[in-house]
C-alpha cells in the first residue's frame, strides 16, 4: 500500500537527510537526536541509571525502567538502534518508558559501544554482558529470573538476535524470549525489499552497506553473529516477537527470519505495520509491540522455555 499520510508528512519534515558517507560522523549522530526529539516521555514508576562491567570489562551504562505493576516482572534487556554508529540512552528514553508501561515489563536499556570506535564483536559482547547481568540481578530489581528477554530495534535488533545465538551456545542459557523490531538480520543486504525500498524512504541501501562496514569491516557477511538470518540452525532459539514495517529496506529479512523460526518450531508472534517507514513506524508501533510481548508471555511459552533451560537463578 502507499505511504500512510502521517509517514509521508514525516518523510517531508525529515527533508533531504544526508547520507552518512557525505558528512562527518558527528553530524550523522546529531541527526538521530533531531528525529527522536519530538517524543514526549511518559512517567514510569522508577528510573535508575547504573554502570556495570561491559563486554571487555569496560564501564557499561544501563538505565532501568520499572512500570507500576506487581513484581516479579518480566525483564527485557533492550539494545538501541542507530545503524551501529549512533544513539544512546537519552535518544530512546521516551520509547523505553512507553514500552515499559505498555508491556508491564522491567526494561533494562543498554548503552552499548558505538562503531567505528568499537567494532564487531564489541557491541555484541556488551549486549550479552547486559543480559547476563540482568539474569543475575533480576530478583533484586523486582524481576523474574525465569522471564529474561532481549530486545532491539534496527541495528539493536541485530545485536539482540545475535546475542540469543551466544546465549543458546552457553551452558547456562538465560534468555527465554526475544523482541525484534525492524531488525537488521542480513548483512548481505540481498533481499528484495532492500532494492524496492532502498531509495527514497530515508533509510537507504547505501546507508546499510556503510553501517555494516563501520561495524564489521572484513567480517564475512554470512557470519551468523553478523547476519543472524544466515544461522544454519535456528532450533532451540527463544520464543520471538518480530515486528516489521512495510516500506522498509530490511522488511524482508525480518519476515524471513520469522518464517525460519516458526518452521523450526520456535513460537513466533509476527506482524507487519502497513504504510509506514523504518524511521517512522507510526504511533501504534510501541503499543503493538508491547501487546505482542504480553500475548507471548501470557501464552506461557517463554516461561516454559525458561524453566527447561539450564542455569536459571
Amino acid at each position: 500500500m502507499p505511504l500512510d499520510p502521517s509517514a509521508r508528512r514525516f518523510l517531508q519534515a525529515a527533508g533531504a537527510m544526508p547520507q552518512p558517507h557525505e558528512v562527518p560522523i558527528s553530524e550523522f549522530r546529531r541527526a538521530v537526536d533531531r528525529l527522536a526529539g519530538a517524543a514526549r516521555p511518559e512517567p514510569v514508576s522508577r528510573v535508575q541509571d547504573l554502570t556495570i562491567e561491559g563486554g571487555d570489562q569496560q564501564p557499561l551504562r544501563l538505565r532501568l525502567y520499572v512500570p507500576a505493576a506487581a513484581s516479579p516482572l518480566p525483564v527485557v534487556v533492550w539494545l538501541h538502534g542507530g545503524s551501529f554508529v549512533r544513539g544512546g540512552l537519552d535518544t530512546f528514553d521516551a520509547a523505553r518508558r512507553s514500552y515499559a508501561n505498555a508491556s508491564g515489563c522491567l526494561v533494562v536499556a543498554v548503552d552499548q559501544r558505538l562503531s567505528p570506535e568499537a567494532r564487531f564483536p564489541a557491541p555484541l559482547l556488551d549486549a550479552y554482558a547486559a543480559v547476563r547481568w540482568a539474569a543475575r540481578h533480576a530478583r533484586e530489581l523486582g524481576g523474574d529470573p525465569h522471564l529474561i528477554g532481549i530486545a532491539g530495534e534496527s541495528s539493536g535488533g541485530n545485536l539482540a538476535a545475535a546475542a540469543t545465538l551466544l546465549d543458546r551456545a552457553s551452558e547456562t542459557s538465560v534468555v527465554s524470549f526475544q523482541v525484534l523490531f525492524t531488525p537488521l538480520l542480513d548483512a548481505t543486504i540481498s533481499m528484495p525489499s532492500a532494492t524496492e525500498y532502498g531509495r527514497g524512504h530515508l533509510l537507504t541501501r547505501e546507508q546499510l552497506v556503510w553501517c555494516y562496514e563501520q561495524y564489521a569491516p572484513g567480517v564475512p557477511r554470512h557470519d551468523p553473529l553478523l547476519s543472524p538470518l544466515h544461522t544454519p540452525d535456528v532450533e532451540g532459539l527463544p520464543a520471538a516477537v518480530i515486528v516489521t514495517v512495510e516500506n522498509d529496506p530490511v522488511r524482508d529479512e525480518g519476515e524471513a527470519y520469522a518464517r525460519r523460526l516458526a518452521a523450526a518450531g520456535v513460537p513466533v508472534r509476527h506482524t507487519r505495520i502497513e504504510g509506514m517507514l523504518h524511521h517512522f513506524p507510526g504511533p501504534q508501533a510501541i503499543p503493538l509491540t508491547a501487546r505482542l510481548t504480553r500475548d507471548l508471555l501470557a501464552s506461557g511459552v517463554a516461561g516454559a522455555l525458561g524453566a527447561d533451560a539450564g542455569g536459571r537463578n
